[in-house]
């Protein structure tokens, strides 16, 4: 019998230690993004400035800093009141980032096919297996999928294309978590497009790679077309 539950506060508690003072600005910056790429802030969220500040034991400057970068980024939007939030679930955007990451990623995967290594192979088939082995752990299983995704996109030898695509994680981020709320950890394992991608980069077949990574990436987004918009409540 599978047993689903509801994502707690626990689940995300590792994402939500304070920074340390390396280069402040960068590490608040990174804590958000890892933040907004897990699912922790959902659709609508506003994010207050001082609120982050004293989670994160730092000074307000370097949270407006990041929140600022991030709203370039298009992962949060401005409110009339001067903060910022998570931008709503529409019907439009979800269309919109299914799209342009079928497109971008699909590319992407298609460069770097030839250019991982045997041991790059190695890894990728290794975190396939933890990926179906943690799916109870929420924060570790996104996380190691995050590391399947990015360890092919690095291969493809493009900065500009690498930060494309982490701007678009950063706004499907709450997409994830609303996939998470809506079908629980009992939902149909999704962890066998991880192992097909891995024997299509085995067999060097770029196309058969590219066509394993658009289902992986359209599962998310099949799930949450039927529900209603957030901007209609």
């Amino acid at each position: 019998m599978n047993h689903q539950r509801v994502p707690s506060g626990d689940d995300y508690a590792r994402l939500l230690e304070p920074v340390t003072a390396t280069s402040v600005h960068h590490a608040v910056y990174r804590a958000l993004c890892a933040r907004l790429m897990h699912g922790v802030y959902g659709a609508g969220q506003v994010l207050g400035i001082q609120e982050l500040a004293d989670e994160l034991q730092t000074s307000t400057m370097p949270v407006r800093e990041a929140l600022r970068r991030l709203v370039a980024q298009q992962a949060l939007e401005p409110t009339r009141s001067r903060s910022v939030r998570v931008p709503l679930i529409t019907a439009d955007r979800l269309l919109d980032l299914r799209r342009v990451r079928l497109l971008v990623e699909g590319q992407s995967i298609e460069w770097a096919t030839p250019r991982l290594t045997s041991a790059d192979l190695d890894v990728l088939e290794q975190l396939a297996r933890d990926i179906q082995t943690a799916r109870v752990d929420l924060t570790a299983s996104l996380e190691l999928n995050r590391q399947f995704h990015f360890l092919i996109y690095q291969a493809a030898q493009s900065k500009v294309m690498l930060g494309v695509i982490e701007s678009l994680w950063l706004q499907s981020g709450p997409y994830l978590r609303a996939v998470r709320e809506h079908c629980g950890l009992g939902r149909e394992a999704i962890d066998d497009h991880h192992d097909a991608v891995v024997v299509a980069l085995r067999a060097g077949d770029a196309r058969r790679a590219r066509d394993a990574l658009e289902a992986d990436i359209s599962w998310p987004f099949d799930q949450l077309s039927p529900l209603p918009s957030s901007e209609e409540h």
